[in-house]
């Protein structure tokens, strides 16, 4: 056996002698269900047809041409209805990679838990991290916003000497170290125990964060592996789970006789979330699905507080919060009033130079708060759609001798449905700030 194969069973020995520190929990051998997660866009694309274009900086030109044939890839994917077209499309996504980073992997030493009489006292780490953060946004072919958002996504893993992934825990260290000396087939699963090569963490940064552009811009439907606790009291609930029972694991999980231990019980309410979870993605409307969702974060949240330093409950929770998310803005957008009719184009830029008052004819200043001078959103969508460019329209918000604008949710989002350029809400955003100090 090598040194590196008696290490990692000196250590799965070691972590077997000390007694559990709880009843219920993850163990070594991990059980894992399959979720059919899906989402609605928070995009309405105008159409069929879609074009994608991702840009770099000089010295990330293969990074964006990657970017780009994924997000594509996963795009056409996703929708099945949708079609790449680069001569005329109904959508044009550009993406812009604003940052990229992938530091060299830090060395550290920890104390051995392990290290008995004559061990060594420290043990040596090295931590992998590095981000990508992509500026995106979607147009359609009549050049209005569809959406855009900014997407940031993260790694950050510890790796022990032995090449075991040290940030889950003694037990996820474990389970990579016995399939180590079985020899056991590589999985996914044990691929992500081991520290990623640089290309393989360039590969995962770029997977996450076309996935959550992705996610936003089409409806998706994917599986992911999810984790359910164990122990006695949950065995019969966790084989409901993974027979896809999922109403009867949850009545099983909810009606378990909830540990004293506050810390045990943790475990218990999780499994109620996972159950919540996937009866979410199971409804038949988004309201339900939302009700199971709001369900599924609040036993989330309650095994959080109860157990913080068990890592495996955050996950689920960062993936409920983006789920609620979805729903939410899609249940916004049918709760919001129809955007106004625009008038007719000639009207329309007319009303960016307002005609003279009726009392401008005898010679007197129109009235105060005279809506004739007032400049409001129906007004700058009239200017975007009558054809102004974004400097002309930033301009008039900037001097209009009055303004009203809209900037709520609803409102910013009727303003992009008319085509108002993200600049120039951002000029309105600035007018209302500035009007507000001035007291108007």
């Amino acid at each position: 056996m090598h040194s590196r194969d008696a290490f990692a069973a000196v250590a799965i020995a070691a972590a077997l002698l000390v007694p559990p520190l709880h009843g219920q929990g993850f163990g070594a051998s991990k059980t894992k269900v399959t979720l059919q997660r899906k989402l609605p866009a928070l995009m309405r694309l105008p159409g069929n047809t879609i074009r994608v274009r991702a840009t770099g900086h000089a010295n990330e030109a293969d990074l964006a041409q990657d970017l780009q044939a994924q997000l594509e890839t996963e795009l056409l994917k996703d929708d099945p209805k949708l079609q790449a077209d680069e001569e005329h499309p109904a959508t044009t996504v550009t993406c812009q990679i604003t940052n990229y980073a992938h530091p060299q992997p830090i060395l550290e030493q920890k104390p051995n838990a392990f290290a008995g009489k004559n061990g060594p006292k420290t043990l040596n780490y090295i931590r992998v991290t590095g981000s990508l953060s992509v500026a995106f946004q979607a147009k359609a072919a009549d050049g209005h916003m569809v959406g855009s958002d900014n997407v940031t996504v993260n790694y950050d893993q510890e790796f022990d000497s032995s090449g075991n992934n040290a940030s889950h825990g003694l037990m996820g260290s474990m389970t990579s170290s016995w399939h180590k000396l079985r020899g056991g087939p590589s999985s996914a699963a044990s691929q992500d125990d081991q520290p990623p090569t640089d290309a393989e963490l360039r590969a995962r940064l770029l997977t996450m964060a076309v996935h959550r552009m992705a996610e936003q811009i089409v409806n998706t439907d994917e599986s992911i592996d999810v984790l359910l606790a164990k122990d006695k009291s949950l065995e019969e609930g966790d084989k409901q789970a993974e027979a896809g029972l999922w109403q009867r694991a949850q009545e099983t999980f909810e009606t378990a006789t909830p540990s004293a231990n506050k810390a045990e019980d943790a475990y218990r309410l999780y499994n109620v979330g996972v159950a919540y979870e996937a009866l979410a993605y199971q409804a038949s409307d988004d309201k339900t699905a939302m009700k199971l969702l709001d369900q599924a974060a609040i036993n989330y949240g309650k095994a959080i507080d109860a157990k913080p330093d068990e890592k495996y409950f955050l996950f689920p929770q960062k993936r409920i919060e983006t789920a609620l998310a979805h729903y939410r803005k899609l249940e916004d957008e049918k709760n919001a009033p129809p955007p106004p009719a625009p008038a007719p184009p000639v009207r329309e830029v007319a009303a960016a130079t307002p005609p003279a008052h009726p009392a401008a004819a005898h010679g007197t200043d129109p009235p105060a708060g005279s809506s004739t001078h007032v400049l409001n959103n129906a007004k700058v969508v009239a200017m975007a759609r009558a054809g102004l460019d974004d400097d002309s329209i930033t301009a008039a918000v900037r001097n209009a001798k009055a303004a009203d604008f809209d900037l709520s949710s609803v409102g910013q989002r009727q303003l992009m449905h008319g085509g108002v350029d993200a600049t120039v809400i951002s000029a309105m955003k600035a007018r209302a700030v500035r009007d507000l100090a001035a007291g108007k």
